[in-house]
């Protein structure tokens, strides 16, 4: 809330105010530095007091600047002094900061292409810098600015340079951004222009031109194997209808073409000659991957939890955040990025056909083999509203791992993550509980098929679990026929299920009762929230009524 407030406030000084009062938007710029610092990932390795500092610099800078624009603040040298004083504080630690994975204030000059973190969802996006601030922030210009402000005032820490190559030669291979659509094609270089752009001339033009020019921002070299050598199994583009098939290396044609012999002609050509730009080795298959193996990659995506890499196989492998350095990383791309080469193992196979990845020789996810994901079916129709003993079995960087017993003795581990430990900002797991604790918590998501368990120790409306709350009073609906239709009201969705609330016959009472995701329509469900949405009014019936554990199960399929 302080933030949006502190957005809304600083768009207000940046217009109306900042003509009457300079230091108001000093102060409403602290102030959102603050609310930045507070948000992003990166701010959890600073100490206690670097947060403390920060925010007393906000909150003295625009306490002065707010007084002074009514008329109120003191003009005294020791009042200047003491906000000053503090702002300095501030950027210091700021700049301390930096060390940490953000860039050095210097190192960003005007026209730099940067990757900086929007104060709207706290997500990176290309940006180009606009302006060097007095304040240490700058001013950068959004490539997309997609409905919101073209540009924003952003720290240095929440920037990340990119590193635009500009030493393309006449035949790289590139995929270059086409002016006419804005999506990336594939494309030669054809010429090096002078004001630093090139001729890029198109594989396919597909009716339009055949060449533009395009500036190297917008462009991405793109390595073409070409060492295939006689008798090497490939995936080629066939020349008729532009598919992909299983073939053969036959020779290495003077062109730097390769012939190819067919697996299924299919009644067309035996052979064809193919460009290396158009081959590729068959995906690795799964069954064929071994965990310690040993692969070069190249990173496809990067996301918060760390980065997906294609090593050749049928899928790209996950590469957690916690596998790519000994050193702990708070933002992925601070060491990663797009098209990146990097040397992995494999860490670990699951029966999905999925795998993760290490850039640490070594560090495996355990076992050798795909492993069974765990049996959580019975926390499956488990509500997110009931209260569940746990014991806290290990600390990660993102949250905590706790086992939990349900009353009928079924256990399973869960993960809390960071942001549903308590309300607020936590900056270290450790600070809030340890391994062997006994905790209260609410399971918030199941996913079988992964054998996952999302937990959360926050009650929903802020702080950690009260007391255990009574069970609901159903005694109205134990007598309640099975084959009695009534009208309920969806009170909230959830991956297992919908909770409805339904009123007795008699309208003396009222109660939430689940719907499982098996029992919302006849044929299978993939998303409840497909099928249902919050306030949405539904017919449904009484299947089961426990009155001791306050629980009531409802179907909206009809009697067979």
């Amino acid at each position: 809330a302080s933030f949006g407030t502190c957005t809304r406030l600083r768009s207000l000084g940046s217009s109306g105010l900042r003509a009457n009062s300079k230091f108001v938007g000093n102060g409403l710029m602290a102030l959102a530095r603050v609310s930045t610092d507070v948000r992003r990932p990166m701010a959890r390795r600073g100490r206690p007091k670097t947060l403390v500092v920060s925010l007393l610099a906000g909150i003295v800078s625009f306490s002065c600047a707010s007084l002074r624009f009514v008329g109120l603040a003191p003009n005294n040298k020791e009042a200047r002094s003491l906000m000053v004083s503090t702002l300095l504080s501030e950027r210091r630690l700021k700049i301390a900061r930096a060390s940490r994975g953000g860039e050095e204030h210097g190192r960003f000059q005007v026209g730099d292409i940067v990757l900086a973190i929007s104060p709207d969802d706290d997500q990176r996006y290309p940006a180009t810098v606009d302006k060097v601030n007095d304040d240490g922030t700058f001013t950068v210009r959004w490539d997309d600015a997609d409905g919101g402000p073209e540009t924003s005032d952003v720290v240095a820490v929440a920037m990340k340079k990119v590193i635009i190559f500009k030493d393309y030669v006449v035949g790289d291979d590139v995929q270059a951004v086409s002016p006419e659509d804005g999506q990336r094609y594939p494309g030669v270089v054809s010429k090096v222009i002078s004001d630093g752009s090139f001729q890029v001339k198109w594989d396919d033009p597909d009716g339009g031109p055949e060449t533009n020019d395009i500036a190297a921002k917008d462009m991405k070299k793109v390595n073409i194997f070409k060492d295939y050598k006689e008798g090497d199994p490939v995936d080629a583009l066939f020349p008729e209808d532009s598919n992909m098939y299983p073939a053969t290396v036959l020779k290495h044609n003077s062109d730097g073409t390769f012939q190819v012999k067919w697996e299924d002609p299919d009644g067309g050509p035996e052979e064809s000659a193919v460009s290396p730009k158009n081959m590729k080795y068959p995906p690795i298959p799964f069954e064929k991957l071994q965990v310690g193996q040993k692969y070069t990659g190249i990173i496809q995506s990067i996301t918060d939890f760390g980065a997906f890499a294609d090593i050749g196989a049928e899928n790209d492998g996950l590469l957690h955040i916690s596998r790519i350095s000994e050193e702990r990383i708070n933002d992925v791309h601070d060491v990663l990025e797009e098209g990146q080469e990097v040397e992995v193992w494999i860490s670990g196979l699951r029966d999905d056909g999925k795998f993760g990845l290490t850039m640490i020789e070594g560090r495996l996810d355990g076992g050798g083999g795909p492993r069974k994901p765990a049996d959580l079916t019975p926390f499956e129709a488990i509500s997110s509203e009931d209260w569940l003993e746990g014991t806290v079995r290990n600390l990660a960087p993102f949250g905590a791992f706790v086992s939990v017993t349900l009353p009928t003795g079924e256990a399973a581990d869960g993960l809390v993550h960071i942001s549903q430990l308590t309300d607020g900002f936590v900056e270290d797991v450790s600070n809030v509980v340890e391994a062997g604790q006994n905790v209260k918590v609410r399971v918030i998501s199941v996913d079988l098929e992964r054998g996952k368990m999302s937990l959360s120790m926050k009650d929903g409306f802020g702080g950690i679990a009260p007391a255990a709350r009574p069970p609901a009073d159903l005694s109205a609906f134990e007598g309640i026929s099975s084959d009695q239709w009534l009208t309920g009201k969806v009170a909230r969705v959830a991956g297992f299920g919908a909770f409805v609330t339904v009123s007795a016959p008699d309208g003396e009472a009222s109660a939430d009762g689940l719907v499982h995701i098996t029992q919302i329509k006849d044929g299978f469900v993939e998303s409840v929230e497909d099928e249902l949405q919050a306030d949405q009014e539904v017919q449904v019936r009484i299947q089961s009524v426990d009155v001791m554990g306050g629980k009531m199960s409802l179907t909206m399929k009809s009697e067979d």
